[in-house]
């Protein structure tokens, strides 16, 4: 892709129906954060543009983030994460793979607290992406690894354990173990700020008798509060 293509793309972003702000491409072709930000936008479904989301995606791979700034390394890092995804929706698992192992190393560089991306669901995603591929004991022992180092730590608000504890509950349910994966779940959900709204409804999925785990683990997720909408520490 070169400038002027990349003009062209943006000019069509920004007639779409989500309105994103020009200053948001300002940088122009050069600024890897514009090509990232464009490649998000030219991945919704609106577009539906992946091959062009892809190469701008790709193009960033090898940048380097200022290390003393968390907006660059985080948007690096989501950009990476959004790659992934895409990759894995594609069954290409191992560049999916590939792209989320980067991702991680970028965002466990440094202490930042970063405004929209969780080191715990970057984790979950590799996690996930190694059951798909087979490789369910090293992502589960990956998970408990985690747990172990980060259970202990006074922190409220955890991403590490919260998205832990949800795997292996995941793990326990494709099992048919319904009350492990019920204890996990109540694991995760301590990691994690519950707004009353939600403990309710909570309340009544762990409390159904029955056996059926898919449905019991769809209505606690339902249940749960968006991740995104909620504070976490780290």
């Amino acid at each position: 892709m070169d400038k002027e293509q990349f003009d062209v793309l943006v000019d069509t972003v920004l007639e779409t129906t989500a309105r994103p702000p020009e200053k948001l491409f300002a940088g122009g072709y050069e600024d890897w954060h514009c090509r990232a930000r464009l490649a998000h936008f030219l991945a919704m479904p609106e577009l539906n543009r992946p091959e062009a989301a892809k190469e701008l995606f790709h193009s960033i791979i090898d940048v380097e983030p200022d290390p003393e700034n968390a907006e660059d390394i985080e948007e690096k890092t989501y950009a990476l994460q959004h790659l992934s995804q895409m990759e894995r929706e594609s069954n290409r698992y191992e560049e999916a793979l590939n792209y989320i192992n980067i991702a991680l190393e970028t965002a466990e560089e440094s202490d930042f607290l970063y405004k929209y991306i969780l080191r715990g669901e970057l984790w979950a995603d590799r996690w996930n992406l190694l059951h798909l591929m087979n490789r369910t004991e090293e992502a589960e022992a990956e998970a408990d690894e985690r747990i172990e180092f980060f259970k202990d730590i006074p922190v409220a608000h955890n991403s590490y354990l919260y998205y832990g504890y949800r795997f292996k509950a995941q793990l326990a349910a494709e099992r048919g173990v319904v009350l492990v994966a019920k204890d996990f779940m109540h694991m995760a959900l301590h990691a994690m700020d519950i707004p009353p709204i939600n403990q309710e409804k909570l309340k009544t999925a762990f409390e159904a008798q029955h056996e059926n785990i898919s449905w019991i683990m769809a209505e606690i997720d339902k249940a749960t509060p968006n991740p995104d909408n909620i504070h976490w520490d780290i």
